[in-house]
């Protein structure tokens, strides 16, 4: 998603806890801000690209560009795929919705994709009502009611599991990760997809520790 979008997106409470969240950063000298990024780097670095198990493979949307996936958005989608064909009985879930001035939604997108790979459209799953990682995965917490220990897995890029894993667990959300790339290349666009990420993440961090402090019920809400 664009920087404006997201900042559009965030509302009154949004952008209060960005700038609390920059006040931390200034005030600890910049070292929340790398404790961030170390999560965001580590995380990358050691996700695994396939998991044991898995039912249900969540693929985050994203912002689509001229009505057509991303190459971040289509590694993701090729993932998956591998995994769906190394588990017959599993399904995708793909989410994303159609923000605006696209002309379909990130998950049909996405369901597309996948069926030009070979996947059954019976085993893909679309929700596309959601705007961003955390409202895709609020709409995807009533799918996974019920679901065990490693049966809901989360397939993203290296440098957006680590957010992704944080919003979920802040939801409630068991979810294994699964990294859409083989590894993670030291190269400066995904050092400066990570530096974004780390104050995303930080920016989350902050909010979500104000809200439960000051229980701000309208921003838990907002999270939860």
């Amino acid at each position: 998603m664009r920087i404006g979008d997201r900042l559009r997106m965030a509302g009154f409470d949004g952008l209060s806890m960005l700038a609390l969240s920059t006040l931390v950063i200034l005030a600890t000298g910049g070292l929340s801000f790398l404790a961030a990024l170390a999560a965001v780097v580590r995380t990358a670095a050691t996700a695994p690209a396939d998991v044991a198990g898995g039912s249900l493979f969540l693929v985050l949307g994203q912002r689509l560009r001229n009505g057509r996936v991303t190459p971040d958005y289509a590694r993701r989608l090729r993932r998956a795929a591998v995994l769906l064909a190394r588990r017959p009985g599993a399904r995708a879930l793909v989410l994303g919705g159609r923000l605006p001035g696209a002309a379909i939604s990130e998950a049909s997108a996405g369901a597309r994709f996948l069926e030009a790979l070979g996947v059954a459209p019976g085993r893909i799953l679309r929700e596309d009502g959601s705007r961003h990682t955390l409202e895709n995965l609020q709409a995807a917490r009533g799918l996974l009611a019920g679901a065990g220990p490693g049966e809901a897995v989360l397939v993203t890029n290296r440098y957006h599991l680590a957010r992704s894993l944080a919003l979920a667990s802040g939801l409630g959300l068991e979810l294994a990760p699964c990294a859409a790339e083989d590894r993670f290349r030291h190269r400066p666009g995904t050092w400066l997809q990570c530096l974004k990420e780390a104050y995303y993440l930080h920016w989350y961090r902050v909010g979500r520790a104000w809200s439960l402090r000051t229980g701000n019920r309208r921003m838990i809400r907002r999270i939860s």
